[in-house]
């Protein structure tokens, strides 16, 4: 993002564009970039006696026990493009009611493959010792799951496929072109 960035802010402020439009754009685009900077190294799980505590983008959630139904993981499926950027697996908490919440840094990418099953059966094992003795698996809550689980596939391949790609690259060069011949 950053050469393609520079560079677009380049030709917007050494081409005759009205100020406004050279403005707008300058403030977009840096604080998008910012928001990369600032955001994608401070990711983290922390998990402790309390719960799970996890800070993606610019908020920190806090997840106690109570609400954790279960640690998974799971092996997203993998898009058309850009496979190898993606983790081969990531860990969700799930919640009672079937939604789940990725655990930032707590994949097969950041940890390893090998240590990734160590972290995950961790994880579980206190949350094991932090459910009620008498606690059994809930299958109104299991078919929860798997009902999201097949929408959030769904969807994952449908943001990720080849044809939405083509379709946003399509609307990004007509807004290319349209700027350059307008203005």
């Amino acid at each position: 993002m950053g050469i393609p960035s520079a560079v677009f802010l380049l030709k917007t402020w050494t081409e005759d564009f009205p100020l406004w439009l050279q403005t707008s754009v300058t403030i977009v685009v840096s604080a998008t970039f910012a928001y990369i900077l600032c955001t994608a190294p401070r990711t983290f799980t922390r998990i402790d006696s309390d719960g799970i505590s996890l800070r993606a983008g610019l908020r920190t959630r806090r997840l106690d026990w109570i609400d954790v139904y279960d640690i998974r993981t799971v092996r997203p499926p993998m898009p058309g493009v850009g496979e190898r950027a993606m983790p081969a697996e990531v860990v969700y908490a799930y919640r009672a009611d079937g939604r789940r919440i990725l655990l930032p840094n707590l994949d097969a990418t950041q940890l390893g493959a090998e240590e990734l099953p160590r972290e995950t059966a961790a994880v579980r094992q206190l949350l094991q010792d932090h459910r009620r003795p008498d606690w059994i698996a809930d299958p109104q809550v299991e078919a929860d799951i798997t009902r999201h689980e097949a929408r959030y596939a769904r969807r994952y391949r449908a943001l990720t496929g080849r044809t939405s790609l083509t379709l946003t690259t399509v609307a990004i060069l007509a807004v290319i072109i349209t700027c350059t011949t307008v203005f």
